[in-house]
């Protein structure tokens, strides 16, 4: 993820500064049955999957995985299918049979954390309810936003929908000072729109979803009991609304640039640059304490926002109030808006092309709300200790490797190496899951309304946040929770963090050699620790800080190498019939890291040898082709091209298929590992490879 996932995430639970790799890896003790051989052996390369069709010469990926993506089409609930799902639908079973039994669980104590899990769990599979009960627990709400009269509205309804994290106009948000690592501070920032990126509603090319959400929009109003004349006309004036917060946004890639986005200032600043808005009002209603001064990341955006409350009409603002309520809620209201919902944002946004089942969607909610009471269950279940001292053990290697590969960097000055052996050096490493578990005994959760307990978890979260400012930085705080099929880096923590849930086979396994490990757990802390030495996290010192720690020269070099990254994968062609390309400035800060990650996790494997050659064959391949091998089958996926085109516009992660040939080409051990050629389809010459750690 970009460093501020609070500007481009919708909600704001568990939202932190970080680098995420959006991908599923690790450990367990239970291998899924395919990776058994008949006579009952491990095998952690499975050569079914392989399509050996294809040369690994030209297209490693489709060599690779060709065969496994044949044989494993998406299902119709999903927008895409590889390892990460397969190892998402593992610890949603797991999760499942947490929930289940706390629902089921009659005795459990009154403001436990096994009644607040039932509980919760139970008012989301009661659907009888909540088609009964269909907006009623939320009209005190709407009957607010129907009964504004003027602009001092505007600041009292929009605190109550930011009190339950509503992404209404713009966002409010507590974390780490990105120049003061050790202080929370304030943070204002981008939000309020509800297509995914503002590219969304100016470019030709996307037109198909615009039309598609207008519609949407239109359709949401009817089942809000708006007649046909008064829907149409309410849709229009909300996207007309939006269409001028997107068009003062910054891009996905502006937002990359995190020093044009911190910009510190006092209240008073604040007052003048937003004036139309009562600051007092708002901060006193949201809870906040006197603050002396806030971060604004887009003044622009903010600006936009106050000549907003002077020129657009008090029924634009109803209307648009409405219906960002109505969205925050949709997905846990009645069946007619909770399948409307997903027809919009899951069939014609994303390409699914059937709802997930109702458990599925009531547990992602169940985590989302009390993540870390759940977490202690499922580490306790399913989580080894064993695991998970291996998996730090290669950390050490990991550590290791960058070490001497910093040091013989060619390019980089000696002050600077300097610098960034200190920065390696204090990284704080967190596995599994946290050292002190998060406290819910303020959050109230019971079994009558499964949206009211979604928007009381909402509240305690934005409470908990907002309470920050009166403390310093905890940096043993989690911003994942441990079954997340994820890792991330927060380069204002300095931290890498890998929870219990991607520590999982196939990523890793203790039964699998060495070479399959590295190539697939080695390569997930080699993408975090690299994350800490790419474009962004590399503007951040030792200590967390936004501050320049290269000389000039060093600074050029860098650039230099990254801008070859850029124009590389610029060239990626991801959708013929659309010429749509991957966004090589967008996904620089993950391509390094894939890069860097990759080549340090295979001198870590080569380390490991201790000077020994490497095992013998197995499967007919040495232990550096089974290392670029895992490599490949780490990222086998299928895309819907909705979807595909959604990740392009806005995230920051490659399409799968060129995280694995892109890095590859650039790595000489790969060349050699498998004896490409200049005539080859995978080579690419020595002068324009790319080599940063």
């Amino acid at each position: 993820m970009p460093i501020f996932e609070a500007q481009i995430q919708k909600k704001m639970k568990r939202q932190t500064l970080i680098l995420g790799l959006l991908l599923g890896a690790g450990i367990c003790t239970l291998a899924f049955k395919e990776n058994i051989n008949a006579d009952g052996t491990f095998k952690a390369i499975d050569l079914s999957n392989f399509n050996t069709t294809v040369r690994a010469q030209d297209d490693f990926y489709e060599y690779v995985n060709g065969n496994w993506i044949k044989n494993n089409p998406i299902p119709a609930t999903e927008t895409s299918w590889g390892n990460f799902n397969v190892l998402h639908e593992k610890s949603q079973k797991a999760l499942r049979a947490i929930c289940e039994e706390a629902a089921n669980n009659k005795t459990s104590a009154a403001g436990s954390n096994d009644q607040k899990i039932g509980d919760f769990f139970a008012s989301g599979m009661d659907s009888i309810s909540i088609e009964n009960e269909k907006f009623t627990p939320i009209q005190p709400l709407i009957d607010k936003i129907n009964q504004m009269k003027t602009s001092a509205d505007i600041t009292t309804t929009l605190a109550e929908l930011h009190k339950i994290q509503t992404s209404a106009g713009f966002g409010f948000y507590v974390m780490a000072d990105m120049k003061d690592s050790k202080v929370n501070m304030p943070y204002l920032f981008q939000s309020g729109t509800g297509l995914p990126e503002k590219d969304y509603y100016f470019n030709d090319e996307l037109k198909m979803f615009r039309e598609g959400y207008q519609k949407h929009l239109g359709n949401m109003f009817k089942l809000m009991g708006d007649n046909e004349a008064n829907s149409n006309l309410n849709a229009t004036k909300v996207f007309s609304f939006e269409k001028q917060l997107a068009d003062s946004s910054m891009s996905a890639v502006e937002m990359r640039d995190q020093e044009k986005q911190y910009n510190k200032m006092s209240m008073a600043d604040l007052k003048k640059l937003c004036p139309n808005f009562d600051w007092a009002v708002y901060f006193k209603t949201l809870g906040a304490p006197d603050m002396a001064n806030i971060i604004v990341s887009q003044p622009a955006f903010m600006r936009q926002f106050n000549s907003m409350i002077a020129t657009e009409p008090i029924e634009a603002w109803k209307a648009y109030f409405r219906w960002q309520l109505i969205r925050s809620c949709a997905p846990k209201l009645h069946k007619a808006v909770c399948d409307e919902n997903f027809n919009f944002y899951g069939t014609v946004l994303s390409g699914a092309q059937k709802q997930n089942p109702r458990w599925k969607r009531v547990l992602s909610t169940t985590d989302g709300a009390l993540g870390e009471a759940v977490g202690q269950l499922y580490v306790a279940r399913n989580f080894s200790e064993e695991s998970k001292k291996r998996v730090n053990i290669m950390v050490d290697n990991l550590m290791a490797a960058y070490t001497e590969r910093i040091k013989s960097r060619d390019w980089m000055s000696e002050a600077t190496k300097t610098a960034a052996l200190t920065k390696l050096g204090t990284i704080l490493r967190k596995l599994g899951y946290p050292d002190k578990w998060r406290d819910y005994s303020g959050l109230m959760i019971n079994r009558k309304s499964y949206v009211l307990n979604f928007l009381h978890s909402n509240t305690f979260d934005v409470e908990y946040n907002i309470s920050k400012l009166k403390e310093p930085v905890d940096r043993m705080e989690w911003g994942m929770t441990p079954a997340t099929i994820n890792a991330y880096y927060n380069p204002s923590n300095n931290e890498i963090v890998f929870p219990a849930g991607i520590m999982q086979t196939p990523f890793f396994d203790a039964r699998a050699d060495d070479a399959v490990n590295y190539g697939g757990m080695g390569a997930i802390i080699g993408h975090e620790l690299t994350h800490g030495f790419d474009d962004q996290g590399s503007m951040f010192d030792s200590e967390g800080n936004m501050k320049n720690w290269w000389t000039s020269e060093d600074t050029k070099n860098f650039q230099a190498r990254t801008k070859k990254l850029v124009d590389q994968f610029s060239a990626f062609v991801v959708i013929d019939s659309m010429n749509l390309h991957v966004n090589g400035e967008l996904t620089l800060g993950e391509n390094i890291a894939d890069l860097g990650g990759l080549t340090i996790a295979y001198f870590a494997y080569k380390h490991s040898l201790i000077g020994k050659p490497a095992p013998a064959k197995i499967d007919g391949f040495t232990g550096e082709q089974r290392f670029f091998i895992s490599w490949a089958q780490s990222w086998r996926n299928s895309m819907r091209q909705k979807s595909l085109i959604n990740q392009v516009k806005t995230n920051p992660h490659s399409p799968a298929k060129f995280r694995v040939l892109g890095p590859l080409s650039n790595i000489q051990e790969f060349y050699d590992a498998f004896d490409i050629k200049p005539t080859d389809k995978m080579y690419r010459k020595p002068e324009d490879r790319v080599l940063i750690w």
